[in-house]
C-alpha cells in the first residue's frame, strides 16, 4: 500500500532551510546508495522546506546572477520528451508539462515537486513507491487542478482552453515606485495566443499584460500602449510615472490603460533574449580579440542563440509585425473590449499602422508617437539621410542663435573631429574607478566618434552640449579624444561583464526588422547629398543589419505590408522637431496618407514624446484619447522651452544678457 504526502499552495517567504541541499533532487538514486553500501534512503528536509526551496529557486531568488537560472533552463534537443510526453529535461531541472522542478528516488521511496510560475503555486509529492513514474505523471495533473487550468504544459497539448485566453497573475511584472502621487489599481497576467495563425505551428505565446483599471470596466474603449525597439518592454517602475495627473493620469478616470508586451520581449514566453551577447564585449576583451576577430566572435554567439531556439522548436518566421498586430486584437478579445484606442511609440507606431490596416474596426482612435511610413522597404535606407538632416537642422539652429554662431561652426567641427582618425585608431587606457586593479587597454576608432555624434543627436541635453564637446575634443587633439572616448568604451566593456539582458530582446528585434524591412545589401543605403559623417553612420548601421538579417534568415512579409495605410480612424501623430530617428517629415508622410490625421510638432523635443515626459504632449494626448473627435487645444506649445547651447565658458546661449 502506497502512502503519499502531498503539499500544495504558496509557501511563506523566508530563509531557505539550512539543509535544503539534502532534498531528494535525484541525488539519492538506488545505484548511488548501493555503491555507498546504503540499504535504505533517508530524507533530511521536510515537504515544507522543499516547497520553500523550489519557489526560491524558480522565482529567481536563489542566485545572485539571473543568468545562472537561465542556463539551468537551457536544454539539448534530446531533452525534449526525454522523461515522457510534455517533459523537457534541462540542466539539473525538469519542465514537467509546465511544472518546474525535479524528482528523485531511493529504495522504497520517491519524491517529486515543482513550481508553477504563472500561478505562484508549489507542488511537493512524496510517496513510498520506488518508481519515479508514479509521482512524475501525477504532479502535472495536480497542478492543473490546483491552478484551475484545464491542463498545464506546452502549447498544443490536448485539453487546453481555447485561444486567446487570459491567465491572471497574483504579482505584476513591475511595481509602481514609492511616493507616486497617484493610487493605481492594477491587475496583470498573460494573454495566451497561437505562435502562428497560418497553421505553421501548434505552439503558444504568452503576452505579458499590465492593466490600470479606471473603474469603468469595459464600458469605454481602453488605451492600449505598446513599446518601440522593436524589442523594448514597458513593464518597469519608471513607466508608471507616466500616469501621474500632469501626464496621462486624466485618462484613467474614464478609460482603462492596458500595457501590452509584444511577442518575444522580456515579459513574454518565449523571451527571445541572448544573454551571452550582452556580455560579449567583456568576453571578447578577456580573450584578447579585436577588430574582425571580435566581430566574428560576437556573430558566433548570436548564431548559437538562434540555433538554440530553433532546436527547441521555435520558428522565427512567426515573429513578425503581422502576427504582432494580430496579437493586439487577441488581447482586446481576451480582455473583453469591443474597441480600443491604440498608442505606439517608435516601432510601436509602425506596428500601429499594421493594426490600422488589418483590424480597422477594432480602433476607436490611434496615437502614433515618433512615426515613419510603412512604405520604407529597408530598415537602413533612410539612416544616412536622417543623420544628415540632424546635422543640417543643428546648423540652422546655430545660425538662429546669435550667441551660438559666434562660437561654433557645426559642419567644420564634425569634419575636424572625424579627421582626428585619418591616421587610424587611437590607443587608450582605462582604469575602472570601482576597481583600480582593473585596467583595460584598447583602441578607439572612427566608428566610435561617429556613434558618439549620433548618440548626442538623440537627446536634448546631447544636442545642447554636442558643439561644445566637439570643440573641446578638436582643440585637445588625438590625446583628448582617446581619453574621452576611451573612458566611454572602457566603461562599456567593464559594465558588460555582468550584463544578462540588454535594452531590447535582440532576437525579437532581428526577427521583426528582417521580416518587415529586411536588409539584404548595404547598397540599399541612400547616400545622395550626405556628408562624410552621415555616410559613415549609415554604413555602420547597414553592415550590422546585413549581418543580422543573414543570421536570423526569416521569411519576408509580402509587398502589401509596405503600402501606406489610408484608414479613416481618427489619428494623432506626435513628433519632436529635433527627432533624428524619425524626423518630423517622416511623420508628415504618414499623416498625408490618412484621411483623419492631426500632426502635432513639439519644439525643442527629440524622439518619442510620452516616454520623454513631455507635459505638453501628455495634455494633448489626454484630450485626444478622452474625445478623439474634439478640436485639440495645443496652446501649451507656445510655452515650450527654448533650446540653449553650452558655450565655451560653460554658460548657456539662452541665458539672459
Amino acid at each position: 500500500m502506497q502512502q503519499t504526502y502531498l503539499q500544495t499552495g504558496q509557501p511563506e517567504a523566508g530563509a531557505l532551510p539550512q539543509a535544503y541541499y539534502t532534498t531528494p533532487f535525484a541525488y539519492t538514486t538506488s545505484e548511488w546508495n548501493a555503491s555507498q553500501g546504503w540499504s535504505a534512503g533517508a530524507v533530511v528536509s521536510t515537504p515544507e522546506e522543499f516547497a520553500v526551496f523550489l519557489k526560491a529557486l524558480f522565482a529567481g531568488q536563489l542566485f545572485t546572477q539571473p543568468g545562472t537560472l537561465e542556463l539551468m533552463e537551457q536544454h539539448a534537443p534530446a531533452g525534449v520528451d526525454a522523461l515522457g510526453a510534455g517533459t523537457i529535461y534541462a540542466h539539473g531541472m525538469l519542465d514537467n508539462n509546465g511544472v518546474l522542478g525535479h524528482g528523485g528516488q531511493t529504495l522504497g521511496f520517491e519524491s517529486d515537486g515543482g513550481y508553477v510560475p504563472d500561478k505562484d503555486v508549489t507542488i511537493v509529492m512524496w510517496s513510498n513507491a520506488a518508481s519515479s513514474n508514479v509521482v512524475r505523471t501525477i504532479v502535472p495533473q495536480i497542478a492543473g487542478v490546483v491552478t484551475g487550468a484545464a491542463a498545464t504544459g506546452q502549447a498544443g497539448q490536448a485539453g487546453q482552453a481555447a485561444l486567446p485566453r487570459f491567465e491572471p497573475l497574483d504579482k505584476c511584472f513591475a511595481d509602481p515606485p514609492e511616493g507616486l502621487p497617484v493610487d493605481l489599481n492594477l491587475d496583470c497576467g498573460y494573454v495566451v495566443v497561437p505562435e502562428s495563425r497560418n497553421g505553421g505551428s501548434d505552439r503558444e505565446v504568452k503576452l505579458g499584460i499590465t492593466r490600470l483599471n479606471s473603474g469603468q470596466g469595459t464600458a469605454n474603449s481602453p488605451l492600449f500602449m505598446l513599446a518601440g525597439g522593436p524589442g523594448q518592454t514597458e513593464a518597469s517602475p519608471e513607466y508608471f510615472s507616466l500616469f501621474q495627473p500632469d501626464l496621462l493620469g486624466g485618462i484613467l478616470a474614464e478609460r482603462d490603460i492596458v500595457v501590452v508586451e509584444q511577442r518575444g520581449t522580456e515579459h513574454t514566453d518565449p523571451f527571445l533574449n541572448c544573454p551571452e551577447a550582452n556580455s560579449a564585449l567583456w568576453t571578447a576583451y578577456e580573450k584578447g580579440l579585436t577588430g574582425d576577430d571580435a566581430v566574428d566572435y560576437e556573430t558566433g554567439i548570436i548564431q548559437d542563440c538562434i540555433d538554440r531556439f530553433k532546436e527547441q522548436g521555435l520558428n522565427f518566421d512567426n515573429f513578425n509585425s503581422v502576427e504582432n498586430a494580430a496579437d493586439v486584437n487577441a488581447v482586446r478579445e481576451a480582455l473583453g473590449y469591443d474597441q480600443i484606442i491604440y498608442y505606439g511609440a517608435s516601432y510601436g507606431s509602425q506596428l500601429g499602422q499594421h493594426v490600422m490596416r488589418d483590424f480597422p474596426d477594432i480602433l476607436e482612435a490611434v496615437v502614433l508617437d515618433g512615426a515613419a511610413t510603412l512604405a520604407r522597404k529597408s530598415w537602413i535606407e533612410d539612416r544616412a539621410l536622417d543623420a544628415q538632416w540632424g546635422i543640417d537642422n543643428l546648423t540652422k539652429m546655430c545660425e538662429a542663435d546669435a550667441k551660438r554662431i559666434e562660437n561654433y561652426d557645426i559642419p567644420a567641427l564634425v569634419d575636424a573631429a572625424l579627421a582626428l582618425f585619418d591616421n587610424g585608431p587611437l590607443p587608450y587606457t582605462y582604469t575602472d574607478p570601482n576597481d583600480p586593479s582593473l585596467t583595460i587597454e584598447g583602441e578607439v576608432t572612427l566608428d566610435d566618434m561617429v556613434n558618439f555624434i549620433y548618440g548626442n543627436q538623440g537627446s536634448l541635453a546631447g544636442i545642447a552640449g554636442l558643439p561644445s564637446y566637439l570643440s573641446a575634443l578638436v582643440d585637445g587633439g588625438a590625446e583628448a579624444v582617446a581619453a574621452f572616448l576611451g573612458a566611454q568604451k572602457g566603461g562599456t566593456i567593464v559594465a558588460s561583464r555582468t550584463a544578462m539582458k540588454g535594452e531590447i530582446a535582440l532576437l525579437m528585434h532581428m526577427a521583426m526588422v528582417c521580416s518587415d524591412d529586411p536588409v539584404k545589401s548595404a547598397d540599399e543605403l541612400k547616400l545622395d547629398g550626405t556628408g562624410r559623417y552621415a555616410s559613415l553612420f549609415g554604413q555602420t548601421v547597414a553592415d550590422q543589419y546585413v549581418q543580422f538579417c543573414s543570421l536570423i534568415n526569416v521569411k519576408e512579409l509580402p509587398d502589401s505590408t509596405d503600402i501606406p495605410v489610408t484608414t479613416d480612424v481618427p489619428t494623432l501623430l506626435l513628433s519632436g522637431d529635433l527627432d533624428v530617428a524619425t524626423p518630423t517629415f517622416r511623420s508628415q508622410e504618414v499623416a498625408d496618407a490618412l484621411p483623419d490625421a492631426t500632426l502635432v510638432v513639439f519644439p525643442g523635443r527629440t524622439h518619442v514624446q510620452i516616454a520623454g515626459a513631455n507635459l505638453c504632449a501628455g495634455q494633448v494626448m489626454t484630450q485626444f484619447v478622452l474625445d478623439p473627435t474634439a478640436t485639440l487645444d495645443t496652446s501649451c506649445l507656445a510655452e515650450a522651452p527654448v533650446v540653449g547651447f553650452v558655450l565655451p565658458d560653460g554658460s548657456s546661449s539662452k541665458d539672459a544678457e
